[in-house]
């Protein structure tokens, strides 16, 4: 259940906040700070590579999708990618201070 919820809280957080920024120019917020964010702490609070595996990737689907619905921005792959990499280093990070 636990784990669960470390998937499934950030995947409803991030696509309420693209939702709610849909109609402003406050997506550029979500874009280059809170999404980043979210990212960080999803490598943070993952405890194995295979949780953080599944983290990511859902949230990148969740983040995909409706960005290229709503705001026709083409691909935003990169920003995905970028994200991702933002995600597995705070992981990376994180181990290395526990030990």
């Amino acid at each position: 259940m636990k784990k669960t919820m470390k998937i499934i809280i950030p995947c409803i957080v991030m696509f309420l906040l693209i939702y709610l920024w849909r109609d402003g120019k406050d997506i550029l917020n979500g874009l280059f700070v809170a999404f980043p964010i979210m990212y960080i702490l999803l490598g943070l609070i993952c405890s194995d590579k295979k949780e953080l595996l599944i983290c990511l990737i859902t949230l990148s689907i969740t983040f995909l999708i409706p960005i290229n619905l709503w705001f026709h921005m083409g691909t935003c792959i990169v920003y995905a990618i970028i994200y991702s990499a933002l995600g597995y280093t705070s992981y990376i990070i994180k181990k290395k201070l526990m030990k």
